[in-house]
């Protein structure tokens, strides 16, 4: 699994150069609880891998007041003019539930903006709607 997961990433490095690399800029997220971190900054890549999938991988200040790390893989399922809807597999650090969390969510982007929905997963946390810029930075 390890040996997968080395030569998933390392494959970004080494893909045609038809490929499109995209910067994250993180930034806010919105909550149905009170008390959680509405302000979340930080940075991130993304490239594709093939029309239909992508590989993201960043750094961003999550709602629980904490540093997290994040890598993911996104399917695209509709993309038409400027629209561009997937959902994404992947894992984050940084929260108090585990120092690992598994990620699943749908995430829509329209031009530059992208927002992503991530439901409850305890019944003392809150669902998120989670928004940053992915901003194309080469191909």
């Amino acid at each position: 699994m390890t040996k997968k997961l080395l030569a998933a990433v390392l494959s970004i490095f080494i893909l045609p150069t038809q490929a499109q690399t995209y910067l994250q800029v993180n930034g806010a997220s919105l909550h149905d609880q009170s008390g959680y971190n509405g302000f979340n900054p930080g940075l991130g890549i993304e490239q594709s891998v093939t029309e239909n999938w992508a590989m993201a991988a960043g750094w961003y200040y999550n709602s629980e007041y904490r540093n997290s790390a994040y890598a993911y893989g996104r399917y695209s399922f509709y993309r038409q003019g400027a629209w561009d809807a997937g959902i994404a597999l992947g894992a984050v650090t940084g929260y108090r539930r585990a120092s690992v969390v598994p990620m699943a969510f749908p995430e829509i982007c329209y031009a530059w903006l992208c927002a992503m929905a991530v439901p409850r997963i305890e019944a003392t946390g809150s669902s998120v709607i989670g928004f940053h810029l992915r901003v194309p930075i080469g191909k």
